[in-house]
């Protein structure tokens, strides 16, 4: 296993619990999702496996890493790619320049090998040369977050947390980022720990799901399997609530 969640606990200030005894796995190259709504401790946990919050108390185990370690260690196995690109990316660097600082930090190449190599990540993302000098604002927003998952893949990680990813591009952009995100794991073997709030997008990239509700587990398996025949009542409502084609939200989800 690339990663090993047991019993993760989170207490907030003012005894908030928002992550209450959860435990999951992702094997190496695997693709887990965490689904549930605003509030669930979905974000919470990949937060604390990402290094960004503290657990109260439970184990995790990252590729046999000590996660107490240094954070430079942390990162060469672990990264993440957040909601808004726009906001995680420096807006004075050039996507060659940002590619640049990441390789130069967690890298030994030179100079030279760093140019390769930020042309090889532009490719696999679907960018090229004409976007290594350009700035954050001149380009779209699939594009930014392609920029954002380049970056995040560019130290090699052997996990990557992709927390709400694709929730604020439109349906169209949606679609060719999943698809992107496929063809990276397929070409580098990179595991997936998914973070949304969005059932319709799961099976796209992701094997397993765990279902969250109140920092609580209610439901886990193959995805095929939670989504085809779900058995808690909460999975059933975020199934239920799946656009389909016909689909008239005032009537609760019928058809027309």
């Amino acid at each position: 296993m690339i990663l090993e969640v047991t019993d993760l606990r989170k207490v907030f200030r003012g005894d908030f619990v928002a992550v209450d005894g959860v435990s999951f796995a992702v094997p190496v190259g695997g693709s887990l999702a965490i689904v549930g709504e605003s509030g669930s401790g979905k974000t919470t946990c990949a937060r604390i496996v990402a290094g960004l919050e503290r657990a109260t108390s439970g184990t995790i185990q990252l590729d046999g890493l000590d996660v107490k370690s240094d954070r430079r260690a942390r990162a060469r196995v672990v990264q993440m790619v957040f909601q808004d690109p726009y906001q995680s990316l420096d807006r004075r660097q050039t996507v060659s320049a940002c590619l640049d600082e990441v390789l130069a930090f967690h890298t030994g190449l030179g100079r030279a090998e760093r140019r390769s190599r930020i042309g090889e990540l532009l490719e696999l993302v679907g960018l090229d040369q004409r976007h290594a000098g350009v700035l954050p604002r001149q380009l779209s927003g699939g594009q930014r977050q392609r920029v954002a998952i380049a970056r995040a893949l560019a130290p090699s990680p052997r996990l990557l947390i992709l927390d709400e990813a694709v929730a604020a591009l439109d349906v169209s952009i949606q679609a060719q980022i999943l698809n992107l995100l496929v063809d990276a794991r397929a070409a580098t073997g990179v595991g997936y720990l998914f973070i949304t709030h969005d059932l319709s997008v799961v099976r796209h990239v992701c094997d397993e799901v765990i279902v969250m509700r109140r920092g609580r587990v209610v439901e886990s398996g193959a995805v095929e399997k939670v989504l085809d025949a779900p058995t808690a009542d909460y999975t059933k409502k975020l199934v239920g609530s799946i656009p389909r084609p016909g689909w008239v939200p005032a009537r609760g989800g019928t058809r027309a």
